[in-house]
């Protein structure tokens, strides 16, 4: 590796440590992803290769509308910085698009999915193929609300990681932590070797 080389991929790893320090500062932590990158080209550029990719959100418990999760977490990150649309959008741009209802660069199995207070069981795969809320809890000395986030590839997850929120969750508080969310769920470079070479520690 080269000294330029070396010397980028120590301040990325700065980065990855700075980002959930000063997350946590603030009552809100970002626990480490998880990656299964085996079948994937590439976290960005293969699953939106004009920077547009879908955000399905399943929440009902924040009063933040889907339009608004997805502008608070577009243009985020390192390049190229994603700019998410929610699945109503998507699917009328693909059938504005041609007869076929077909769009040339936008690929919707390849989405972002949100959960807020996911169920015990919707983690993994189970966050592409059937992501549940679990009841709104109000249980005493509950202070943060558990958000899963995931990077689908149709029923098989790409990248995985949970954000603990402060009750109650608003957009001030997922605006400050969206950059460290997308910089986890889609890193600067594939990983060689699954998620044991990668860490909230040592960012790929």
């Amino acid at each position: 590796m080269s000294a330029k080389a070396r010397k980028y991929s120590l301040l990325i790893a700065v980065l990855g440590i700075a980002a959930p320090l000063l997350a946590a500062c603030s009552g809100n932590t970002i626990e480490a992803p998880f990656y299964d990158t085996t079948n994937v080209e590439g976290f960005k550029r293969y699953a939106a290769p004009s920077n547009v990719m879908v955000m399905e959100v399943h929440d009902g418990q924040t009063g933040i509308d889907d339009e608004s999760w997805a502008k608070l977490f577009s243009g985020r990150g390192f390049a190229p910085q994603l700019q998410f649309i929610t699945p109503e959008t998507a699917r009328a741009e693909m059938a504005n698009t041609d007869s076929n209802g077909t769009h040339p660069t936008l690929r919707p199995k390849h989405r972002m999915v949100v959960v807020v207070n996911p169920t015990q069981d919707t983690s993994r795969n189970s966050m592409c193929e059937n992501p549940q809320n679990a009841p709104a809890t109000t249980a005493p000395g509950e202070t943060t609300t558990p958000v899963r986030f995931a990077f689908c590839s149709g029923d098989s997850i790409v990248s995985e990681l949970r954000a603990n929120i402060k009750t109650p969750i608003d957009q001030q508080q997922l605006d400050q932590m969206a950059p460290a969310i997308i910089h986890y769920l889609f890193p600067i470079n594939q990983p060689d070797r699954n998620d044991n070479r990668c860490s909230r520690f040592a960012p790929c």
